[in-house]
């Protein structure tokens, strides 16, 4: 619920289109069923739908569902570790958010 909070929050404040978070989960099912179940709850089109009312996407291996328009991304922890390593600042991103963090890796340490 925390990223949808984030979101509500950044798009009633009036920079919603500034509002980049990223949202990781441990494993690549659960990116996507989070992505499609909080779109759906949201009352917007599936992840990776053209158009600006998607606003809510899913990166994991080897399949991504954004568009320029998405402000919520969840992935899983090894795409955010890639990003940081081509980005060590993440200058595009507002907010992350570690889900399951109770669920230790290597990766998500």
């Amino acid at each position: 619920q925390v990223p949808q909070f984030l979101l509500e929050e950044a798009t009633l404040s009036g920079w919603g289109a500034r509002c980049n978070i990223v949202c990781t989960q441990p494993r690549r099912i659960a990116a996507i069923s989070v992505a499609e179940r909080v779109a759906d709850e949201r009352g917007e089109p599936p992840p990776g739908t053209p158009g600006p009312s998607c606003r809510v996407g899913y990166h994991v291996r080897l399949d991504a569902a954004t568009t320029s328009h998405t402000r919520l991304t969840f992935c899983t922890t090894g795409i955010l570790l890639r990003r940081l390593a081509s980005d060590p600042t993440l200058a595009s991103v507002t907010h992350i958010v570690v889900d399951e963090v109770h669920e230790r890796s290597l990766q998500s340490d």
